[in-house]
């Protein structure tokens, strides 16, 4: 027999269909389900998603709950700790002293920023990103903050941030060398939720997570809450892979906030990479 973990209550759930995607106690969606895991892996069987993501009879009577072996490699390590520098930045951001109002920014305005024209503006990787002004550039600096066997494998990372209106947002592009193989989409999906997760204060933490598609790209899109210094937040992480290459961008804005909240759709729906079709959401 085979078990899925749900990480919202950790029911085992004994898999015996490829149709099961909620858990049997919490009716929460599982995340590993083999639905989500199908489309990256076409190729493969339902049997060869037991062997490969689900724990077996004798894990689960040992007590050993983590992942089968082989699950972990070098490049989930390096895209964990991609994800989770764009977390650091998203933080810094969103309580830091980098936070500062519209009017301080750019000055007033009698027309709702809705209605105004934005920037569109050309960034790494052949991303076109549409906003209210031009974002700016923290890349080198964050850079440094990585280990130094990551950076080595790093062949260029370009990180873009922008706050106002009452919404945060980052951006970050980064290739790795031909030694690495593959950007790894779900590691760096991995990295950027748990850094959010352990931050000092953020509690009641909740999420969901879905896969979409952008031309011939993968991605992941997370959405869900946070709460912190007793403000509730609403939060967006969309990450795409491209062979060697990884685009994330992430936003939050206070729940409730529907200006923060337009201003968050209008940037998303405007996320193009230069020969990629448009994105959408299974």
């Amino acid at each position: 027999m085979y078990y899925l973990k749900c990480k919202h209550c950790n029911h085992l759930n004994e898999v015996k269909s490829e149709y099961m995607v909620v858990c049997g106690l919490c009716n929460r969606k599982l995340e590993d389900n083999f639905k989500d895991w199908k489309v990256r892996h076409p190729e493969k069987t339902f049997e060869d998603f037991q062997r490969e993501v689900c724990l077996t009879e004798e894990q689960v009577k040992k007590g050993d709950l983590s992942k089968p072996a082989g699950k972990k490699n070098k490049k989930g390590i390096i895209a964990g700790a991609i994800g989770a520098l764009l977390m650091v930045l998203f933080i810094g951001l969103l309580i830091g002293e980098f936070i500062k109002t519209y009017k301080a920014q750019f000055g007033d305005s009698d027309v709702p920023v809705l209605e105004q024209q934005w920037y569109t503006g050309s960034y790494a990787g052949g991303v076109s990103l549409t906003t209210p002004k031009a974002m700016k550039s923290a890349g080198a600096m964050l850079r440094n903050r990585l280990p130094e066997e990551v950076q080595a494998l790093i062949k260029e990372m370009d990180v873009y941030s922008y706050s106002g209106y009452g919404m945060d947002l980052a951006f970050i592009f980064s290739e790795y060398v031909p030694e690495v193989g593959k950007a790894d989409l779900e590691g760096a999906a991995e990295g950027a939720l748990n850094e959010l997760k352990k931050q000092r204060g953020v509690f009641d933490f909740k999420n969901d997570k879905a896969y979409a598609q952008m031309g011939n790209m993968i991605g992941i899109v997370m959405q869900g809450t946070f709460v912190k210094g007793g403000t509730e937040y609403e939060f967006n992480i969309t990450i795409y892979a491209d062979g060697l290459k990884l685009y994330q961008l992430v936003s939050s804005n206070k729940k409730g906030d529907d200006i923060a909240r337009g201003v968050v759709r209008r940037i998303y729906d405007s996320f193009k990479v230069a020969g990629h079709e448009e994105s959408k959401t299974e």
